[in-house]
């Protein structure tokens, strides 16, 4: 039986669940799905013991299938101790979700780069997204095998480190990103006090371009009678948005902070337009989360975000502020346009699955332990 070990402890962090964690648990939810079936076994690493009742950990309790590693201390269990618990394990083979590796690992290690934005758009990032980098390297060179979220990512591996990489798409969970009921948009609609709204959802972060996006809305806002709405964490480009939104308050924008998984079906059916013109992605979820919920998308021409859009979206140059009006413009006003998209996103969406995610993960994971 094969036995893979998994680093789980970004599902125990308090964070907001977003980005790496989101792709953690639904892989996680996925394989454990298939590992009767598939006849293999996976020990979830945690470095400090679960509380036992996080909601990402209720399909993922112990099983004959499925095992839990505490580290019995915090102190030196990436440098040494996560290796020896491999050993004990008996483990085949260990995947890191994220590039960030064990130093002493003694099994062939998987590790999953979502992007390398820190090389590819340096001027950009934090001093704490910086400082990740180095952990990210030593995890892609040390590697047996690399996982990349997207083509993108892929060919940021290989332009930077020159290693390759497997390409293998994340998932839209069908059962929660679908469209809502009228109720459930008119009330979210009536809780944000706002009856029209284009949306954005993302992470404060200046390489999603939401500074961008609010001075492209600004300049069709007087044709339509929507309110733009940025939904998502404190990041790198918090405060940029807080600056605009502060000195330009004629502009119909709102920031309403992270909004819950439970809540986001909802957020996303009732817009009429989603918008996501970064600069730069390694994968993009949230353009699939709304098209399988029923709403046009607009997006950029770049990185992984036209590879994912396909035809199903409206593309455009981020860096061009009278482009991206253009585009929020005619998707607003163009009905014809706006159906054809909600068509073209529901069937693209439905292209990518978990499930598809899993089964090719651990057909990577058998061809490593042949």
């Amino acid at each position: 039986m094969l036995r893979v070990g998994i680093e789980a402890s970004g599902l125990i962090a308090p964070k907001a669940l977003t980005g790496v964690r989101r792709y953690l648990l639904c892989l996680l939810e996925a394989l454990a799905a298939q590992a009767s079936r598939e006849n293999f076994k996976l020990y979830l690493y945690f470095i400090s013991p679960p509380r036992g009742n996080e909601p990402e950990l209720a399909n993922l309790q112990p099983s004959r299938w499925l095992q839990w590693r505490v580290a019995p201390f915090e102190r030196g269990w990436w440098r040494i101790g996560m290796g020896i618990a491999m050993l004990l394990d008996r483990l085949h083979l260990f995947h890191f979700p994220a590039p960030h590796m064990a130093r002493f690992c003694p099994v062939p290690a998987v590790v999953t780069v979502h992007d390398l934005a820190a090389l590819s758009l340096p001027s950009e990032q934090t001093e704490k997204e910086r400082r990740y980098l180095e952990d990210a390297l030593y995890a892609c060179r040390h590697a047996a095998h690399l996982i990349a979220v997207s083509q993108n990512a892929a060919d940021e591996v290989q332009r930077h480190l020159g290693l390759s990489a497997t390409v293998i798409y994340e998932g839209v969970d069908k059962r929660l990103f679908q469209p809502t009921s009228d109720a459930e948009i008119m009330a979210l609609r009536a809780q944000l006090g706002i009856e029209r709204y284009v949306l954005c959802v993302g992470t404060l972060q200046q390489r999603k371009n939401q500074v961008g996006l609010l001075r492209a809305f600004a300049q069709i806002q007087e044709h339509v009678p929507h309110t733009l709405i940025l939904a998502g964490g404190e990041g790198s480009g918090t405060e940029s948005v807080k600056a605009y939104l502060s000195e330009h308050p004629q502009v119909r924008a709102r920031w309403i902070g992270y909004v819950s998984e439970a809540q986001l079906p909802a957020l996303y059916s009732g817009a009429e337009a989603f918008a996501l013109p970064s600069f730069w992605e390694g994968f993009g979820l949230p353009v699939l989360e709304a098209m399988a919920c029923g709403v046009p998308v607009l997006t950029s021409n770049v990185s992984s975000l036209a590879e994912i859009a396909g035809d199903a979206a409206l593309l455009v140059d981020p860096h061009d502020t009278s482009a991206l009006a253009e585009g929020l413009l005619r998707l607003l006003t163009d009905s014809a346009l706006r159906e054809r998209l909600k068509a073209a996103g529901k069937a693209r969406a439905a292209q990518f699955t978990w499930q598809q995610t899993a089964q090719q993960t651990l057909s990577v994971y058998r061809r490593l332990v042949k």
